[in-house]
Formats: structure tokens, sequence, C-alpha cells
């Protein structure tokens, strides 16, 4: 098969009239065509279309109505269709602070899902888990149920995720709660990355943490203490410090676009990963009610909330997040919807780029920004 893109972009450059060969599920040669060239049977011709790599969204929750907090096949199945239709190619299934008891099913469904040859068969393909919670601070749950939330324990979270460590790629802790630095040592040293958020801490309880090996942030800028002139706190550590990559939801509502910017700028492209944090109501029409865990939420005008006011998740897709940052070019775009996710997971030799020999996981933008056809491994799973 072969790609035929008015243009092409990835964190590494920008190309015109893009001629990109798919081979067993790999990026065979990148060439160029001319006037010349003519479409071939089984060719795309996407010559008005702008090629990407597949984005890669590490933190969401569902969407099209589905949750994977669900726990079963058919749940994560329709969560993976909804992340196609909006360009992306790989996720982590993200969990909310639930019992173990939910936990751990959906642990046990994205390790069954990664192990399975249907994985990114018919749409995103699960990539592993991102259990945000449950060693978060009450005082910055936002929309997690509090009744659920744990101190935590290295013994306790060693006997009850035991080989299923290996499925956890990210999780999001409060590293100034008792016992969280000795977890976030254990957690380093099994390859998780350890992801500060729903936190109360100090600049000077980050610097532990990162001491201790954490290298990430969650959702930067919600649910965390914020940045002051005499304490910085979490978001002046996200900013300030270059061993942090941070996740942004950029939907102009949960971070103002000035916010967006600003870290941005202070952390370079490279430094950012931009994310849904996409719940059930993401996909859904106006006036959707469904659960979070057990609180009641409701989509309204663009987002979703909780009775309070208290926003619970985002409707984002990564194509709208995409578009929002517009004010930096496509190369920059790039690496923050896509590469930067696949270095962070240790998944930077085989996506993230459209390169040969990389994955031929990529999506095909539309004129005005909407999604046109998504593949994974050189599969269309969206179109």
């Amino acid at each position: 098969m072969r790609i035929l893109a008015k243009k092409m972009a990835d964190a590494e450059g920008v190309r015109e009239r893009v001629l990109l060969s798919v081979q067993d599920g790999k990026i065979a040669s990148v060439d160029s065509w001319n006037d010349a060239t003519r479409p071939e049977s089984f060719d795309v011709d996407a010559r008005d279309a702008l090629l990407l790599p597949g984005f890669l969204d590490i933190h969401v929750h569902g969407g099209a109505g589905r949750a994977v907090m669900e726990g079963t096949e058919d749940a994560l199945n329709a969560v993976a269709v909804h992340l196609a239709r909006h360009g992306v190619t790989g996720f982590l299934s993200t969990t909310i602070t639930a019992g173990w008891d939910d936990q751990l099913a959906a642990l046990r469904m994205a390790a069954n899902a990664m192990r399975s040859p249907e994985n990114g068969r018919n749409g995103a393909a699960v990539l592993g888990c991102h259990l945000e919670g449950p060693y978060i601070n009450p005082k910055r749950k936002g929309a997690q149920p509090g009744q659920h939330i744990l101190l935590p324990d290295v013994e306790d979270f060693k006997s009850r995720v035991g080989d299923l460590i290996s499925v956890v790629k990210v999780i999001t802790l409060a590293p100034e709660m008792p016992g969280a630095l000795d977890l976030i040592r254990l957690l380093t040293s099994q390859g998780t990355i350890v992801s500060i958020g729903h936190t109360d801490a100090t600049y000077d309880e980050i610097d532990a943490a990162i001491a201790a090996g954490a290298r990430h942030i969650t959702h930067c800028f919600n649910a965390m203490s914020q940045l002051g002139s005499r304490e910085p706190g979490v978001v002046g550590a996200a900013l300030s410090h270059p061993e942090l990559t941070a996740e942004l939801i950029w939907d102009n509502v949960h971070v103002h676009p000035a916010s967006c910017r600003a870290l941005i700028n202070a952390k370079g492209p490279n430094g950012v990963i931009l994310i849904s944090d996409g719940i059930p109501g993401a996909g859904m029409e106006e006036g959707y009610a469904f659960s979070l865990g057990d609180l009641p939420v409701v989509v309204h005008d663009g987002t979703a909330r909780l009775p309070d006011g208290t926003l619970a998740g985002s409707i984002l897709t990564l194509e709208t997040a995409f578009a929002n940052a517009q004010s930096y070019d496509l190369l920059e775009r790039a690496a923050m919807s896509s590469r930067n996710a696949a270095v962070a997971l240790g998944l930077g030799e085989s996506k993230g780029l459209l390169a040969p020999g990389f994955d031929a996981d990529f999506v095909l933008l539309n004129p005005d920004g909407s999604v046109r056809q998504t593949f994974v491994a050189g599969n269309c799973v969206y179109s």
C-alpha cells in the first residue's frame, strides 16, 4: 500500500507531496510524488490531506458512552473504536480511583488486549494501563471518588497488582502522602512512569519525588497546587524542572490558552504531551448523563461536570487538541500529540515518527482538520 499525501509532518520535519509506502505493518519508504504520479490500485489518494503519526493518548478513561472501568472486552473495544475515529492509534486505558476489584478488572482487560492478535485491528491499540489513583490527596481529588482513596503502601500494592505491574505504564499519585516516596522507588525500579497528580505537594516535596524517580505530571494545572510567588507548588515545579514531562488537556476549558502556551514555552514542545482525559461523555450529545465511579456526571456546554460544577474529566478528542495548539507549527504539534508519548513509553524506536522501519500507525486529516482515515499497523481502522 502507498499513501499519497499533500503534506506530511512528524516531530522531525515537514514535507510536501509525500509518497509513503507500507509493507507488513511497517513504513517501508518515504518518497515524493509529482504531477505525473498516478495512484495505483490499493493506493490511498490523499493529495489534499495532511499525513501525521497516529495520535497517542496516554490518559483516557472512555468515550462514546463506554468506560474502561467497566472491565469488559466489549467496553474496551468500544473505546478503541471511538478513539480511532479521532485519529488515535494507541492508548493507555486509564482507571479512576475505585475499589481494587474494579481496578484489577480493568488491568486484566488491558493485559488481555495487549496479548491479543486482534489488538489494533478494529480500533486504536491498547498499549498498557494508566492507574489514576488510588494514592492521591483527598484535598485535590477533583472528580475522583473519595471513599476509595488509599495511603500508599508498597507491600499492599505488590500483593494486589502482582505480575500485572508490567501492564501499568503510568501511575498517578500524590508524592506528599505518607509512604509515597517508597512506592515511587518501587514503581520506577519496575519501569513504571510515576506521574505527580491530584496533589497538594509543595515545591520541595516535588523535589523529593523527582529524587525518588518521578518523571511526569498528570493534567498539568488541574487538581494540583498552583504557582505562587513564594511557594511554586506543583505547577512551578512542572514549569521549572526539565526532568518532568507534563500532560496537558488543551480544550480551552480545563486550562486557559495562555497558560497552555506558558507551559509549552517554558518546557519546550518536547516536554509536553497532549492528552484527552476523555470520559464516557466524549462523543455524546448535550445532556448525556452517566456515572464516573459512583459520581453522577452530565455533558453540558462542551464540558462534563458533577452536580456541583466540578469538571469531571473532559469530552476532548485529540484532533481537537491538535487544532487548538495551532499557535505552534506542525512539527511541534506532532511531537506533543505523538512523538513525546512514544518516547515516554519506551516506544521511541517504533512509534511516533513517519520513517522507514517505524510502525505504520498514522492519521490523515482533511483540510478542515477533521479525521479522514486512521491506520494501525497499515490497517485502516477508521475511514
